[in-house]
């Protein structure tokens, strides 16, 4: 498991916003996931709210456990 401070680079959609995670259209292959807001790394993402489309940055041990590297 990678440490926390590594981040992977995903581009989403952000097809829906809870107080605690954003529903995500990966670009890549359509699927749908949700992120906890606690894993994005704020300072390598373009996207935060519904309806954004662009670069979200993931904590890589999500990114690896949600298959998106």
């Amino acid at each position: 498991m990678g440490r926390r401070d590594q981040f992977v680079r995903v581009e989403v959609e952000i097809k829906h916003e809870t107080e605690l995670a954003l529903l995500c259209v990966v670009a890549e292959d359509g699927r749908e996931i949700w992120i906890p807001k606690s894993q994005v790394i704020e300072a390598g993402s373009e996207v935060f709210i519904k309806g954004d489309v662009g670069t979200l940055a993931v904590t890589e041990w999500l990114a690896e456990k949600e298959g998106l590297v």
